[in-house]
């Protein structure tokens, strides 16, 4: 191989490495992991404490507890600003709440100036010591709520809640099984929404349990 032929395999070779490099940062930069193990610190960002949620440890690491009355975190950020397609992936252990809180809604991302566009998380409690999944979505020209009252599972335990959209899909998967599914073409809610947890922004339908992690990215995968 001649010095030409040479120069151009290191030039190929550290163009090959940049662009790896590159879209690695990218891919890391478009996902954000939430640990829940202190009041003070909220993936990088200060929460808004409402009540008086509490720090407690589990066997993978801490998370906080929320009472179903009037502990919350608000995030003054939206994770999923700027993304067409988008995961959201909650650790979390319902408690036995029921009848006092049946709906509960712990994530919810929104800009308060426009009601119009929203996600929600949420959970149902059944009377015989279960939950089940609850989506919705809403835009200015469409909602959309995924429900499944069947698809139960047992208070008292962690599991795993996902949701995702891409292509006008949007679905929900418990512990990596798909449940719901169904078709809305979303809107992109501002990079000035904010995000709660462990309850809707305004206050009411309040979460009983535990949370563990919350997870974004602007991939579906």
């Amino acid at each position: 191989m001649n010095l030409d032929s040479c120069l151009r395999a290191a030039r190929l070779l550290i163009l090959s490495m940049l662009l790896l490099t590159g879209g690695t940062a990218v891919a890391q930069a478009q996902q954000k992991v939430w640990k829940l193990n202190s009041l003070k610190s909220t993936g990088a960002h200060k929460p808004e404490v409402w009540g008086q949620p509490e720090v407690v440890k589990t066997k993978a690491g801490k998370a906080i507890k929320f009472d179903g009355q009037d502990d919350g975190l608000l995030l003054d950020t939206n994770p999923i600003a700027g993304a067409d397609e988008f995961t959201i992936e909650v650790e979390l252990k319902p408690y036995a709440a029921y009848p006092e809180n049946v709906e509960q809604r712990f994530l919810h991302i929104q800009d308060p100036s426009n009601d119009k566009r929203r996600i929600l998380i949420e959970l149902r409690l059944d009377d015989k010591g279960q939950w089940y999944l609850d989506l919705f979505m809403r835009t200015e020209d469409a909602s959309l709520t995924l429900i499944d009252s069947t698809k139960t599972h047992p208070v008292n335990e962690w599991a795993t809640i996902r949701l995702t959209y891409k292509n006008g899909q949007l679905k929900g998967y418990v512990n990596g099984v798909e449940e719901l599914s169904g078709e809305i073409v979303y809107l992109p809610i501002s990079s000035t929404a904010k995000t709660s947890l462990g309850t809707r922004m305004d206050k009411r339908s309040w979460f009983n349990g535990e949370i563990r992690t919350v997870r974004f990215s602007h991939q579906v995968k």
